[in-house]
């Protein structure tokens, strides 16, 4: 069998591939990266399409990074993605939490959504990504809307599913005006915790200046 073996040649050769295949014509060349690592994790060039940028996104992004903002996210899988390399602090992640499993019974609600209650002290100006549960997404709009917690400097919304999904992005984007709360997502029912933590890595990287 002949094939690539080299690991940097591999390397270069990706995302040399990803640019051939996609149109980045109307990104900037901070959304292009975010774009770029988005289409590594799921090798679907198309997907170029279905990103969303909020005026401002990753600017505010960087900036709550320079400050060691607050980075929260629903479910631990996606920690685990993310390059502890890059990261500035520990992210906070309440959803297995014994106080959020019982709460979550007794109230009858999601515990992603009840993590998304405990992050009423932390929200202020920090980054939240959703990469597993679009009923937290929606909880955190609900919260936001309501005037009950301090807004975030971004929102990643990428969480993937046929219930809640959709609206709650649609609602993200449609309340920019009223919320000013700036985002980055994934149109419709695609992402999930892959997309989300190759967001947050690509971030990371804008933010020490590594370029793919």
């Amino acid at each position: 069998m002949q094939y690539i073996r080299d690991p940097e040649k591999i390397e270069v050769q990706i995302w040399d591939r990803i640019r051939d295949l996609s149109d980045f014509s109307d990104l900037s060349l901070d959304q292009q990266q975010i774009v770029l690592y988005l289409i590594r994790a799921c090798g679907e060039p198309s997907l170029a399409q279905r990103v969303k940028f909020s005026p401002h996104a990753i600017e505010a992004g960087k900036k709550a990074i320079k400050k060691y903002a607050y980075m929260l996210y629903d479910h631990d899988m996606l920690g685990g993605n993310l390059d502890s390399s890059l990261l500035y602090q520990e992210p906070l992640c309440f959803i297995n939490k014994s106080s959020v499993i019982s709460m979550a019974k007794s109230t009858k609600q999601t515990r992603a959504m009840t993590a998304v209650d405990l992050w009423k002290p932390y929200l202020k100006n920090s980054i939240t990504v959703f990469g597993y549960s679009s009923t937290a997404l929606c909880r955190l709009l609900e919260l936001l809307k309501a005037g009950e917690v301090e807004k975030p400097s971004l929102i990643i919304a990428m969480p993937s599913g046929f219930v809640n999904t959709e609206y709650g992005k649609e609602v993200l984007q449609e309340s920019y005006d009223e919320l000013g709360v700036e985002y980055i997502l994934i149109e419709g029912r695609w992402g999930g915790i892959m997309f989300a933590a190759a967001a947050v890595n690509a971030l990371l990287s804008i933010q020490q200046g590594i370029y793919r």
